[in-house]
């Protein structure tokens, strides 16, 4: 009946946006959660690494996420436990993940630079019932590694992924652990390295593109963060995402389906209608430990970003005109 269920959503969201429906009878597919947005690393395109005063700091408690994913457990396929934060510095990462995985039947990823794992820790996410702990390593030595992931040890990095890799085995589990790898100019020559530890250790690797400074990417005009982070960006041209003499992106997004599909929730409740925005108060859809989620979907932020992506008439403003607006999202 559970599958059932989501299926019946999943073909309601496609109807939704391709018959240009903005108030849904759907819900989101997918619900990324941040279990806090503390990090204890200073990477230099994270808004968190920075510093930003902008946004408030916190950590969500076991029962707070409970609630929320009790809210829309029946629909979701997928959960995504992390966005501005690193998730592992919430003790209760281990039991949020054994909450929708095992006990919702959801499939469920986190993300990690993974400088600090306990063996409890090790043991409890590898019997949690995880689908997939990425690990976040953007480079193949120390000094390169820490060029971006500023703070950050490479040698327990790989250490912690040995002892989970051990755990996963000794459990008998199928939790699936990827290094991810994120290409810029500093490491882009040792990729080929990467690939012969990663399969030392025993993980899988990906290679992903790069982007500016994560908050100013959306906030901000393509062609300034261009000029502002050009000491970052590869010159591999299938991991620059940027044409750097119009100063464009190379592939804006065409249709953004984002607040048909999935829906961000904060560790303080705030709600957002995908994981790439900042957190800042003003662009919340709602509050999802202050209002029903029900309300806040067909609410009239919700309805007005739709609108804003269909190319509707809609008259209140949402961090979607400002993705539009600056050229992330092209129609």
């Amino acid at each position: 009946m559970l599958d059932l269920r989501r299926r019946i959503n999943r073909i309601k969201i496609k109807l939704a946006y391709r018959l240009g429906f903005s108030r849904l009878s759907s819900m989101p597919k997918m619900l990324a959660l941040d279990p806090t947005n503390h990090c204890n690393l200073k990477c230099p395109l994270c808004p968190t690494g920075l510093g930003d005063q902008s946004v408030d700091r916190g950590t969500m408690r076991l029962d707070q996420f409970k609630l929320v994913v009790d809210k829309m457990s029946k629909w979701l396929q997928s959960v995504n436990l992390y966005s501005w934060g690193e998730p592992l510095l919430n003790k209760a990462l281990p039991e949020m993940a054994a909450y929708t995985a095992n006990e919702n039947k959801i499939r469920t990823i986190t993300s990690s630079h993974l400088n600090n794992v306990t063996d409890e820790q090790a043991v409890a996410l590898a019997g949690s019932g995880l689908d997939k702990l990425i690990v976040s390593v953007d480079g193949a030595t120390q000094e390169v590694y820490e060029k971006y992931r500023v703070g950050g040890n490479i040698d327990a990095v790989f250490n912690n992924m040995r002892k989970i890799v051990a755990e996963v085995k000794r459990q008998g589990t199928s939790l699936r652990l990827v290094w991810n790898f994120l290409v810029m100019k500093q490491n882009e020559h040792q990729m080929e390295l990467a690939k012969q530890i990663a399969k030392e250790i025993g993980v899988d690797i990906t290679f992903s593109v790069m982007r500016t400074n994560l908050k100013d990417d959306i906030l901000g005009k393509t062609s300034d963060n261009i000029e502002k982070d050009a000491q970052w960006i590869p010159e591999t041209p299938e991991f620059n995402p940027y044409d750097l003499e119009k100063k464009t992106q190379k592939n804006p997004i065409t249709f953004c389906k984002r607040p048909w599909m999935e829906t961000f929730v904060n560790w303080n409740g705030d709600v957002f209608p995908c994981g790439c925005v900042v957190t800042e108060e003003q662009y919340r859809m709602g509050n999802v430990f202050e209002q029903e989620f029900d309300d806040i979907w067909n609410g009239p932020k919700y309805i007005s970003a739709r609108k804003e992506l269909l190319g509707q008439e809609n008259d209140v403003k949402t961090i979607c005109h400002i993705c539009k607006a600056n050229g992330y999202y092209t129609p």
